[in-house]
């Protein structure tokens, strides 16, 4: 048979093993409903929340109080949301009490959340209190805030400025932001788009991870499994052990790319869906769009980074497995891989959320090493930080390094499948990449 064909039958040999397996399918179906279920998480959270509102209640001693602390409080709980629903329950009711002894008993019985105690010792500033169980949580910063809001409106009553007046104090100032250098032309995002496209580095950077370190074990495995069992001498009787090699990691690979389309697909279709199904289920409105920062690019960018990336690893994964006899020395083989892989993620995910500076020079050029730029070349893509000449010069030099490792793979595969009985150490490797044999 050619070459062509016996790499086409130990691929698909190895295809069909893998996706006929219980761990392979469970674990898909498993994926594929977490992913869904973080996608449309807005969704359900709120329609559990959507009949349960929260009591929050106010208790006012200060006779001379201007404004309404109950009509404050209530708008900054209840403060609408891009896309809400105008007419839906709000979140919180807040009711007033007339004692604050009662109050607390209230909050401690659970029928309040919380009570923000509001009095004014003689001639002093507003004094508040708030008594709730959970004091770290969305409704105590909001009473914090408005607390804030109702001792400035009090003091602003107090020196006779007029409640006419008073918004102009607060009117937001003239305030712009600028990149320090004068030839820097990309736009600078808000804090919720940086964010968003933080999660987006991150989410794309550790399924690559995943799949190289996640199927890249497995062809390892394979090799040692048909070692230990003496199957391997037989199976060389009948494809080379380049061919053999070269098999696996399509075989397994493309058990790896069915997974993750499967998981990447329904994730997409999830996103897509959300506001339809959020306007089914919730009477809400809206149509269906990308993630702010998820664009056709950087999904291209994903997918020819994540093949090439597994393709480099893989090579080198299934050259670490022909070193080893036991599957107990498998994770002792492929432990350098590993944490290789593991310092290119850990580097594109503190670039991506600015624990380093994504434009030092340093980073730059680590970004155009091929084992490290399938991580870090994504995150440099979602912040905007690169020039499309950097992209084909690391594409270039992952190719270049790709057949670079596949020459070197084969010729530790041909001779490693064969060796028993030795530990692979740094000589021994060394040995089998110069001579083959």
């Amino acid at each position: 048979m050619s070459t062509i064909a016996n790499i086409a039958t130990v691929a698909r040999r190895e295809f069909e093993v893998r996706v006929r397996t219980r761990s392979f399918m469970l674990g898909t179906l498993l994926l594929v409903v977490g992913v869904i279920a973080i996608a449309l998480l807005p969704v359900i959270v709120r329609y559990v929340d959507r009949t349960d509102a929260t009591q929050v209640a106010v208790v006012v001693t200060a006779p001379d109080l201007a404004g309404d602390p109950v009509a404050t409080l209530d708008r900054l709980l209840n403060a609408p949301t891009a896309g809400a629903d105008p007419d839906a329950q709000p979140d919180y009711v807040v009711s007033e009490v007339s004692d604050v002894e009662r109050g607390r008993e209230a909050v401690a019985a659970g029928t309040y959340a919380a009570l923000l105690a509001i009095e004014r010792p003689a001639g002093a500033e507003l004094a508040f209190t708030l008594y709730s169980n959970d004091t770290s949580g969305r409704a105590a910063t909001l009473a914090w805030q408005a607390s804030n809001a109702i001792a400035v409106a009090d003091r602003l009553e107090r020196l006779g400025v007029a409640p006419a007046d008073q918004p102009l104090i607060f009117a937001p100032a003239d305030f712009a932001m600028a990149w320090p250098d004068a030839d820097r032309t990309d736009p600078i995002g808000d804090s919720a788009a940086i964010v968003g496209q933080g999660m987006l580095a991150f989410g794309m950077s550790i399924l690559i991870l995943m799949m190289i370190v996640m199927y890249g074990t497995w062809i390892a495995m394979s090799v040692v499994e048909e070692k230990s069992s003496r199957v391997m001498e037989v199976v060389l009787n009948a494809a080379t052990p380049f061919q053999l090699m070269a098999g696996k990691v399509l075989g397994v690979g493309s058990v790896a790319f069915t997974q993750y389309a499967a998981v990447v697909l329904s994730g997409a279709i999830a996103l897509l869906s959300q506001q339809a199904i959020a306007s089914a289920v919730l009477g809400e409105g809206g149509g269906a769009s990308l993630p702010e920062g998820l664009t056709l690019g950087l999904l291209l960018a994903f997918a020819v980074y994540g093949v090439l990336g597994f393709l480099l690893y893989a090579c080198l994964f299934a050259a670490a497995g022909s070193l080893v006899s036991r599957q107990e020395d498998v994770n002792t083989a492929v432990m350098p891989l590993t944490l290789l892989s593991a310092a290119g993620y850990m580097i594109a995910v503190y670039a991506a959320t600015g624990l380093l500076d994504i434009r030092a020079g340093w980073l730059v050029l680590l970004s155009l090493v091929p084992f490290l730029s399938p991580f870090m070349m994504l995150s440099r893509i979602t912040e905007g930080a690169v020039q499309p000449w950097e992209i084909v010069l690391s594409i270039t030099l992952l190719v270049a390094l790709l057949g670079g490792a596949l020459w070197v793979a084969a010729r530790i595969y041909r001779a490693g499948v064969l060796l028993y009985g030795q530990r692979p150490g740094v000589r021994v490797v060394w040995r089998l990449v110069r001579s083959g044999a």
